[in-house]
């Protein structure tokens, strides 16, 4: 994808993220992590991956997000805007 055809993302406005991690991660964590719903899921090799899905109302809580896992020593395998995808598939 060329630079030109990214999604543009506007930093005060909300946008919706799907973020994987490598590992497992509780439920009990959404709170510290910005409300994001969480979902455990084993590969094909048996490893557990988390899946972190939510709205975040702009990029700082975006970065809280991020920078928590980081506390959490995640291994963050993905992060991506699927409030952007959608936008851009309808244009």
């Amino acid at each position: 994808m060329s630079e030109s055809n990214w999604p543009q993302l506007t930093p005060g406005q909300p946008a919706s993220y799907r973020i994987e991690v490598d590992g497992s991660l509780d439920e009990k964590w959404s709170g510290r992590l910005g409300g994001m719903q969480i979902d455990t899921a084993s590969r094909v090799d048996q490893r557990p991956v988390t899946t972190l899905t939510g709205t975040v109302r702009d990029q700082a809580v975006l970065m809280g997000v991020l920078n928590g896992l980081y506390q959490l020593h995640m291994k963050i395998l993905s992060v991506n805007c699927t409030s952007c995808e959608q936008t851009e598939e309808t244009t």
